[in-house]
């Protein structure tokens, strides 16, 4: 069997040459698909869902049928061109799990099996995955370039029959002229004939051997990166437009670790550079911007943990990339057509992965290709050794199994880490914060850049002398302090901390000068008023929402259900007169949803997850048919920290009155009565009748 000659598991579950797969018998192909399968613990694409049956005897009998389909296609007379089996393909930077590639001489053949019908759906899976082969796979894009190799994407049923023969293969009529205008759809007993047919449409008959295609670096084209960077500078994400913050030190600040970055690579160090700072201060920007834009953006990569974040970013691009290319044939910036916009749309997000894509599907590292420059957003949420990641323990901490992918993929150095770490905002179990990063640098031996600011946060504490030691450097814009939020006053997060910190003279004093900014925190008793007051507010693009704790399950006597998530991207993004919106103030996010995003105008739901006992804050989750106190006390009051930090121009707290009767002993009138009276006692002001 041919393996790439790697230090990284293949990222085949089988390789193997035309002659080995006939020669080897069919059950020996089908254990070890079976064992890989079982071995990611059946971690595949929901998409495949379908196909890859949970029941180990349904999968193997499925395995039994894909084997025998493609070894009666391989023995097809007109078949003998074609060189290569590889069975289940992760391209891991893009997130995709292909069931069949065929390597042939001039010719690559993308297979999908389904069922017994096919799709819109299906159609338009198997040609994504050819267009990303094409904007991304290094090797796939020479081959076609220099030596006019052709890609050929494939539907083959495995149970059903095909409506007609296979038809003629043509080429172009879309913005890749390597590519087949349409899938070739066939079923078992007519692959051998498609893959014919696709043979025949061939434009040379040069080959590449399965160890250098396996082997292929990740590498955007160039039309990709100009529709990346063009979406970007056109996007309309809340979370990360700059309104009137303090642009000054967010350039000062992308100038200055682009330097250090630079140095880095140049002396061939490996290394980390912190940006910390106030929520919403700008760090998703930061960070968007250094991937983006500037010498090390061809080989950065953006990657977050905040996957609400990532939806809501590529929904937007979506629509960008629809605004520009309206009414046109082509899309001027890129030259892609605009029949093929939802293809480009979903390629050109390729800067922004998810944590778990950028881990493994086991939450063990696997490196990135040409992710030399890696920004890791919300970075203080690393988890620590034995952390469940998609159902299995970390083999280490976090933070060392990153650094240490980082620094195997690049041994001989040049490889930067971006931590953007935000403080006070740890709001899940297990999470280590910005020491983690710190002290496996240490125990690693990277060198790292860090703001005298950075270190002085109170979560840091003093256990180890890091501003002096040796393989620190000093960033003197590594801390962003004005938030982009609330931009009438940015003292907003100022009164959210002595709130929180049961620092009533410092919170009212806030509120005062909040309010003599035209921004006083309101409160109220009554979410119809808090409805009544956010409707009118929204004018133009402008957004509204109800958040809560993911704690709060009482409001849902209150007709707020935090246990139902709704799609963020379409609660972020879609317009006022769908009720899916936010702005139709129905539905409800959760801290762990909306963190890193933000609205105009908030409704903070406020249940008694996070109540007032004996003058200080305590936590409890709901549990059964009643409440049970929470040790985690920072955790919940960080949670509510990032509810509390979401709006940029105003905001109105919601606490319910409970039940009244004292029936119902989870909502006793006593625990909401003594977080409005704290909260008005820190500042907060009734919100005025209307």
């Amino acid at each position: 069997m041919t393996e790439p000659s790697s230090a990284w598991p293949s990222p085949a579950w089988y390789v193997g040459a035309r002659g080995q797969f006939l020669a080897t018998a069919p059950e020996r192909i089908r254990d070890q698909l079976a064992g890989r399968a079982a071995l990611e613990n059946l971690e595949v694409e929901s998409a495949q869902g379908e196909e890859w049956l949970r029941s180990l005897g349904q999968l193997q009998q499925h395995l039994d049928d894909r084997i025998a389909i493609v070894r009666r296609a391989l023995s097809h007379a007109d078949c003998a061109a074609i060189t290569h089996v590889i069975l289940e393909f992760d391209f891991r930077r893009r997130g995709l799990r292909m069931d069949c590639l065929l390597l042939a001489a001039g010719a690559l053949f993308v297979v999908e099996f389904k069922r017994s019908t096919l799709t819109r759906a299906d159609r338009d899976q198997v040609m994504n995955y050819a267009v990303n082969l094409l904007e991304f796979h290094k090797v796939t894009q020479t081959w076609c370039a220099r030596d006019a190799a052709i890609v050929v994407p494939v539907l083959a049923l495995t149970a059903g029959r095909a409506s007609r023969p296979p038809g003629p293969v043509k080429l172009g009529d879309h913005s890749w002229p390597d590519l087949a205008h349409r899938p070739v759809e066939c079923d078992g007993d007519t692959l051998g004939a498609a893959l014919a047919l696709g043979l025949q449409t061939r434009r040379g008959t040069v080959s590449v051997d399965s160890e250098t295609w396996l082997a292929s670096p990740f590498r955007p084209s160039s039309s990709i990166l100009d529709a990346t960077l063009s979406l970007y500078g056109q996007h309309d994400v809340a979370a990360i437009e700059a309104h009137a913050a303090p642009k000054a030190a967010i350039d000062a600040s992308v100038a200055e670790i682009r330097e250090h970055i630079g140095d880095a690579m140049a002396q061939g160090r490996h290394h980390i550079v912190f940006l910390s700072g106030a929520p919403g201060a700008g760090k998703t920007l930061v960070g968007l911007d250094l991937v983006m834009r500037g010498a090390q953006a061809r080989e950065a990569v953006f990657v977050t943990g905040n996957a609400p974040l990532v939806d809501v970013l590529n929904t937007a691009l979506v629509a960008a990339y629809r605004r520009q290319g309206s009414g046109a044939k082509t899309w001027t910036h890129t030259g892609y057509r605009q029949k093929d916009a939802k293809l480009v749309t979903a390629a050109a997000s390729f800067k922004v992965v998810k944590a778990h894509n950028f881990l493994g599907p086991r939450g063990h590292a696997h490196h990135q290709e040409d992710a030399r420059v890696v920004v890791f957003d919300e970075a203080q949420r690393t988890y620590e050794k034995g952390r469940l990641v998609l159902g299995k323990p970390l083999a280490d901490h976090e933070a060392d199994l990153i650094l240490r992918v980082q620094r195997t993929a690049y041994p001989e150095g040049g490889t930067v880490v971006v931590a953007l770490v935000g403080h006070n905002q740890a709001i899940n179990r297990g999470e280590r914060g910005i020491v983690a990063w710190l002290e496996a640098a240490d125990r690693l031996g990277w060198s790292f850049s860090i703001a005298d600011e950075t270190l002085a946060l109170a979560e840091l504490g003093r256990e180890h002398a890091w501003a002096t030691h040796p393989r620190r450097r000093r960033l003197a814009n590594g801390h962003l302090q004005q938030s982009m939020r609330f931009y009438r006053n940015a003292e907003v997060e100022s009164w959210v901390g002595e709130l929180l910190n049961d620092k009533t003279a410092a919170a009212t004093a806030c509120a005062a000068r909040l309010k003599a900014n035209g921004c006083p925190i309101l409160l109220t008793r009554s979410l119809a008023a808090a409805r009544r007051w956010a409707r009118p507010q929204t004018l133009g693009g402008q957004r509204a929402g109800i958040i809560a704790s993911g704690q709060a399950r009482r409001l849902a006597a209150e007709g707020l259900f935090v246990d139902y998530k709704p799609d963020i991207a379409t609660w972020m993004l879609a317009p006022s007169s769908d009720i899916r919106a936010s702005n139709a103030l129905e539905t409800v996010q959760n801290q762990y949803q909306v963190q890193g995003l933000e609205l105009d105008f908030t409704i903070v739901a406020w249940d008694a997850d996070l109540r007032r006992e004996r003058d200080r804050w305590a936590a409890y989750k709901l549990s059964g048919g009643d409440w049970q106190r929470d040790k985690l006390i920072d955790v919940a009051k960080n949670g509510y920290r990032v509810l509390l930090t979401r709006a940029r121009q105003g905001m109105v707290i919601f606490v319910p009155r409970g039940d009244e009767t004292g029936e119902d002993e989870t909502r006793q009138a006593a625990f909401y009565d003594d977080i409005a009276t704290y909260l008005t006692t820190c500042g907060a002001e009734p919100l005025p009748v209307t």
